[in-house]
């Protein structure tokens, strides 16, 4: 199991990514073929949240994630379910 690394996470300003290499992860060159080649050799970016819409917690997000879960325990969790969903089951009360 690999545990977040803050410094991994991306925003910008609409969808929240995790760019960083875990047990799941695959490299960009093999998940998208045709991608620009400063990419190969990086893993591919995962989709944590979307935040569309009035408050954006992602600050909280990201805090709740690293000190609380690993990132196969949450993609795991949000395959079943959305982001949200995925949160409240990790035990995570805050705004959403």
């Amino acid at each position: 199991m690999t545990a977040f690394t803050k410094e991994d996470f991306t925003w910008d300003g609409m969808y929240l990514m995790y760019r960083g290499r875990h047990t799941q992860s695959v490299n960009m060159e093999v998940a998208r073929p045709t991608c620009h080649p400063s990419w190969h050799g990086l893993p591919k970016p995962e989709f944590i949240a979307r935040f569309k819409y009035g408050y954006k917690p992602w600050k909280a997000w990201v805090n709740f994630l690293v000190k609380n879960t690993t990132v196969e325990q949450y993609l795991a969790l949000q395959e079943a379910e959305h982001p949200v969903g995925a949160m409240k089951a990790l035990g995570y009360k805050g705004k959403c």
